[in-house]
């Protein structure tokens, strides 16, 4: 009898530890990113009077707490206020699912749904758990802004978290096919890459030091203006063909280039020698105007004085003598 009673004890841990098990969900996010933690209360026919969301790690611990309708908000962790709501107020359907907004990687965490029912004497943690979270928020990507002028060769940084990379990855959504270089095997795979990038882009590191993947573009043009963004893949990763798109990229760069300028340098006022003078052009007119005047001045005086010379200078004729 008792070693039935064992073994029907050690059945019953066994049963509740695959329960707690299934019971424990794990959700990615983005930094910046709303999210939504599930929990939804048994059908038991008990009624609900309160929730709490708790991360034990924190002090205090609540990320919301939930009383007889009311927000108690004198317990909640400080980083949570004004951003952690449940889906539902009334829990109707025993929904008691909590939204946080703009996570960031602080967000990170073990999020412990846990709801209250009458009829019992509440004590600090004296509530029965329902659903267990682990959160995960992936740090924002490095993003930057680069501005080149045509003809130059720029840098588009990039550094991965350690050094098992097997795929490189830098793309331009805008472009089909995306890729501006694809880098796998240990050397650059030309076949899915974007014709115009095709023999212009290489690793700044093949050998990816320290994780460093910047890629180097060579020969920019105005059309190379656009997004880039790099996405690396670890030992280890399944990855599948169009498995991108699952990965976040790890750095963003938004790289500007000027259309190539003119011969003849740059004028003083920034403007570019092309024989046309491109810097302030209102200025000329303002210069112009009175040279004209001066000009057209000059001429009158020198005509007058030149009609004046013909005038003293004029004889009448003489009568004519008869021989």
């Amino acid at each position: 009898m008792k070693r039935k009673m064992k073994q029907l004890l050690v059945f019953t841990f066994f049963c509740l530890s695959v329960s707690s098990a299934q019971d424990q969900i794990t959700i990615k996010s983005e930094s910046g990113k709303t999210v939504i933690l599930p929990c939804r209360a048994p059908n038991d026919n008990k009624i609900l009077t309160g929730v709490e969301w708790s991360r034990p790690d924190l002090q205090p611990e609540y990320v919301l707490l939930l009383r007889d309708g009311h927000i108690i908000s004198d317990n909640q962790q400080p980083s949570f206020k004004d951003r952690a709501y449940l889906q539902d107020r009334r829990m109707e359907g025993r929904d008691m699912s909590l939204i946080l907004e703009n996570v960031s990687t602080a967000d990170e965490g073990r999020y412990e749904c846990q709801v209250l029912t009458p009829g019992r004497k509440r004590e600090k943690r004296a509530v029965e758990t329902v659903s267990i979270i682990n959160l995960r928020v992936a740090p924002p990507p490095d993003q930057k802004n680069i501005t080149a002028e045509s003809g130059q060769t720029v840098t588009l940084t990039c550094r991965a978290p350690n050094n098992s990379i097997t795929v490189v990855e830098w793309s331009r959504a805008d472009l089909e096919p995306e890729y501006v270089l694809l880098y796998r095997d240990d050397q650059i795979d030309p076949e899915e890459q974007h014709p115009a990038f095709k023999n212009r882009t290489d690793l700044q590191d093949r050998q990816m030091k320290d994780g460093d993947v910047s890629v180097i573009l060579k020969n920019v043009t105005i059309n190379d203006t656009g997004t880039y963004e790099c996405r690396v893949f670890m030992r280890g990763t399944n990855r599948r063909k169009r498995a991108y798109q699952k990965i976040h990229p790890i750095s963003i760069i938004n790289l500007t280039v000027d259309p190539p300028g003119p011969t003849g340098g740059t004028t003083e006022d920034g403007g570019k020698e092309d024989g046309v003078s491109r810097g302030r052009p209102g200025l000329i007119v303002i210069l112009s105007v009175p040279a004209v005047l001066i000009a057209a001045a000059v001429f009158v005086l020198i005509y007058r004085k030149h009609k004046q010379q013909r005038r003293d200078s004029y004889q009448p004729p003489s009568e004519l003598q008869t021989v």
